[in-house]
């Protein structure tokens, strides 16, 4: 769940061009100003939220908003794409672990709309839904007990 969270905690994480003909001055379609915003900035995860909700506490409530269950101490970790295709998950100040994650690498496809992340667990893909200089929203497909999950997260430039 880690790995997930750092892809689009990037995830990983990581959602470009929008399909819409006006797009906001700081937007970006494809022609490399996708992968301009993207490197070089520190993305944290901000939101992330599940669709169907899934009873997540087994209190009978189906959850949606998967953020609220993420530990303190990640809360404040962000991801680092690097020219090359290399990218790397950093802990924030609160440390859930002394381990350093082992970078992986990223690549964007899809005319810019869609970015792979692989790393020593595999690979992960998203749809960008948007990004721009200060904010990345993704979404992907996850399995939870059988049933295809769907995953948007929201990171914003720390």
């Amino acid at each position: 769940m880690k790995k997930i969270t750092i892809l689009f905690s990037c995830a990983i994480v990581l959602t470009g061009a929008v399909s819409c003909s006006k797009k906001k001055k700081d937007e970006a379609g494809p022609s490399g100003s996708v992968t301009k915003m993207l490197v070089g900035t520190k993305w944290r995860l901000t939101a992330q939220t599940i669709n169907p909700a899934v009873d997540v506490t087994g209190d009978g409530v189906p959850d949606s908003d998967m953020f609220a269950f993420t530990p303190a101490c990640a809360k404040d970790d962000y991801v680092v794409f690097s020219t090359g295709g290399v990218y790397q998950l950093f802990e924030g100040q609160k440390k859930c672990t002394e381990t350093q994650e082992a970078p992986g690498t990223w690549v964007l496809y899809n005319n810019d709309k869609s970015l792979r992340v692989t790393d020593e667990d595999g690979s992960f893909e998203a749809e960008i839904i948007s990004i721009s200089g200060s904010e990345l929203k993704i979404r992907y497909t996850e399995v939870m007990d059988g049933k295809n999950i769907q995953v948007t997260e929201t990171r914003v430039k720390s």
